[in-house]
């Protein structure tokens, strides 16, 4: 008996002193909750499109670990989701209280820097086209700072804005790479997605009536991994990496009309119902839903991590007109027309932004704080202005960045 006694004993405390180990080594892996005798730097230089100059956030420590958990996501096993999958990241809001932040220290190999002001002298741009114009510099510095005031509203709630070229959990929920033309794009469901895919498709020659844009089957461009696709990080570098915004309201508005109204992708249209009221009961019945399940509806700051992946151009859906260009440009496919929304295709008589208003009148009280509510980190993060203030759809601090340049 005392030896069975010894033998519990024993194996009680082998199996405490295990789950301890564990802990610690988990503990000290996760870059949002490394202590103070960690070595991390942060980079924050402007990508020299190119030439394999990193702009954004590089994580190193002095054992080169490498972060394999992110408290702020939980992904698949392949980071992949189709357009149409039902399958999401599911990101956890950061603890505010709680959340530690990210200590700097400067190495001799690497610039460290919390700095979010960048400079845009363009002789630090060599494999940028020097045949920009005036107004096309000035979307690339006004696309810019709309980086910088993201990682700023980031930074503000505690949400790590720390990058690692290895770790798989700090990517976009949809990476799409075009290598020939270094195109890297973070597709962003009802953000003009489609018509950047179209615009892939293009550069080929292929015209849309006989694919599937979603489905990608001619393999025109690569649903990609950082790890997995790019032979290292200075490979990774050398791509323009893209990604569409929308206001919220006007994205859900968008999403309605497209899945519900079109396809009744969420539920059966009911009888003898108007448009207004239809959208009325999605937001009522459908938007509360968590987890979302689905990309079209699901926070964008979430599912494209903006805090966190070293993003060069955000591409404000508002002025599509005025980023054509500046994408072009800065991936030499001037020669290829950027396709038009669906109205302008002539698939669609009206624009999602017409029904905003009208959709919104019908709208109660709690209704409305539905759709805030689901949506408060996109309006924190991306600075959009709400229905009813001034300036929407655009940023809040839109004029404010026009001025400066």
């Amino acid at each position: 008996m005392e030896g069975n006694t010894s033998y519990k004993k024993l194996l009680i405390a082998t199996i405490t002193l295990l789950f301890l180990v564990v802990m610690v080594i988990k503990h000290s892996r996760d870059p949002e909750y490394s202590s103070d005798n960690d070595q991390i730097s942060i980079s924050t230089n402007i990508l020299d499109i190119g030439s394999g100059v990193s702009h954004d956030t590089i994580v190193s420590d002095k054992t080169n670990d490498v972060s394999e958990t992110d408290k702020s996501a939980s992904v698949t096993d392949n980071n992949v989701i189709s357009e149409s999958s039902s399958e999401i990241q599911d990101t956890t809001l950061p603890d505010k209280e709680n959340s530690t932040s990210v200590e700097t220290s400067q190495t001799d190999t690497e610039t460290v820097s919390n700095n979010t002001k960048v400079d845009f002298d363009l002789d630090n741009f060599p494999g940028i086209h020097s045949n920009l114009t005036s107004s096309e510099i000035a979307t690339l510095k006004k696309s810019r700072r709309i980086l910088e005031k993201i990682r700023e509203n980031c930074k503000a709630q505690n949400i790590s804005t720390v990058w690692n070229f290895w770790d798989r959990y700090t990517t976009p929920r949809l990476l799409i790479a075009k290598s020939r033309d270094r195109i890297l794009y973070g597709s962003n469901p009802k953000t003009g997605s489609t018509s950047f895919k179209r615009f892939l498709f293009s550069i080929d020659g292929v015209k849309d009536s006989a694919h599937d844009f979603h489905g990608n089957p001619d393999g025109h461009y690569k649903i990609v991994h950082s790890k997995t696709y790019f032979e290292n990080k200075k490979d990774f570098d050398r791509y323009v990496k893209m990604m569409g915004m929308r206001n919220p309201i006007v994205r859900v508005v968008s999403a309605f009309r497209d899945k519900q109204l079109r396809h009744e992708h969420y539920f059966q249209t009911p009888p003898n119902i108007t448009d207004s009221e239809h959208f009325a009961r999605f937001v009522q019945y459908r938007l509360p839903l968590w987890p979302e399940p689905d990309v079209h509806l699901m926070p964008q700051w979430k599912q494209m991590n903006i805090c966190r992946f070293p993003y060069d151009v955000m591409i404000q859906f508002e002025e599509i007109g005025r980023y054509v260009p500046l994408i072009q440009k800065l991936t030499g496919t001037e020669y290829v027309e950027y396709p038009g929304s669906r109205r302008e295709r002539g698939k669609d008589t009206h624009d999602s932004m017409e029904f905003v208003y009208q959709y919104w009148r019908e709208l109660n009280y709690k209704q409305r704080q539905i759709v805030f509510n689901k949506y408060d980190m996109d309006f924190l993060l991306f600075g959009y202005t709400k229905i009813g203030e001034e300036g929407f759809p655009l940023l809040a601090y839109n004029d404010e960045i026009e001025v400066s340049l």
